[in-house]
């Protein structure tokens, strides 16, 4: 259980699995099931579609993202690096808007590594954002790769 009381759900957790191993979704999005901040579930699941690059699917998930509402992406980056070939991590951030309410922005917080810590896998650099410029693709490889990715 995290600092705040919050739990994740065992279907979070396989949704977590299927998209890291089995490689079934493209990204996750994980919020609280409701407003008592209780468990953590996931809210959204993308599909993978194999035709729409890297870097369109994590557009595509900051779409998603209402300037409301707090939320953790889950998210597996894949980056050519400088020497080349290719690398991938997966990634867990968080957006919490400045405009979601006070209690809410405390809660995520608080609930972050313990998140971080039931996702076995993620990478050890982990991204907070309260505005939508602060999750620029490239700018996330560079800090991901240790400054290695070619973007």
């Amino acid at each position: 259980m995290s600092l705040s009381g919050a739990t994740v759900s065992e279907k979070t957790l396989q949704d977590f699995i299927d998209l890291k191993m089995n490689k079934i979704h493209d990204f996750m999005l994980i919020k609280f099931a409701t407003k008592d901040f209780k468990e953590l579930v996931t809210s959204h699941l993308e599909p993978r579609d194999t035709k729409i690059s890297n870097v369109d699917q994590w557009d595509k998930m900051k779409g998603m993202l209402s300037e409301n509402e707090a939320a953790f992406m889950v998210f597996p980056l894949s980056f050519k690096i400088k020497e080349g070939g290719e690398r991938g991590k997966v990634i867990l951030a968080s957006w919490i808007p400045d405009n979601c309410k006070q209690k809410e922005r405390m809660v995520f917080a608080a609930s972050k590594v313990y998140l971080k810590n039931k996702l076995d896998g993620v990478a050890e650099d982990s991204f907070h954002a309260t505005e939508l410029s602060e999750l620029d693709y490239c700018e996330v490889a560079t800090t991901v790769s240790k400054g290695k990715a070619d973007v």
